[in-house]
């Protein structure tokens, strides 16, 4: 091989390299960008996740206390008009 044909060969491997590099810098970047955002997409549905577990508890709670005795008395005293036998019930205006 001549001297000529070596620098020739030289400068394709560093060419090659070259835009090798840049691709993987895009390679990078692209991947830190997509990284973004799946951490931001992570936080928002960490925080849908805590709103639905406080709705979750909010009605559990609810639920303990229309199975309690005092929820079947008001709701039968207020929507069904139920009162206790010999009970008198005093309208105050």
């Amino acid at each position: 091989m001549t001297k000529s044909s070596n620098q020739t060969i030289i400068k394709i491997v560093v060419s090659a390299l070259a835009v090798l590099f840049v691709l993987l810098i895009i390679a990078l970047i692209v991947n830190l960008v997509k990284l973004s955002a799946v951490n931001d997409r992570k936080e928002r549905l960490q925080e849908q996740s805590n709103k639905l577990d406080n709705v979750i508890d909010e009605n559990g709670k609810m639920l303990d206390y229309i199975e309690t005795p005092e929820f079947i008395e008001n709701y039968a005293r207020e929507y069904l008009d139920m009162i206790y036998r010999d009970e008198i019930i005093i309208e105050v205006e």
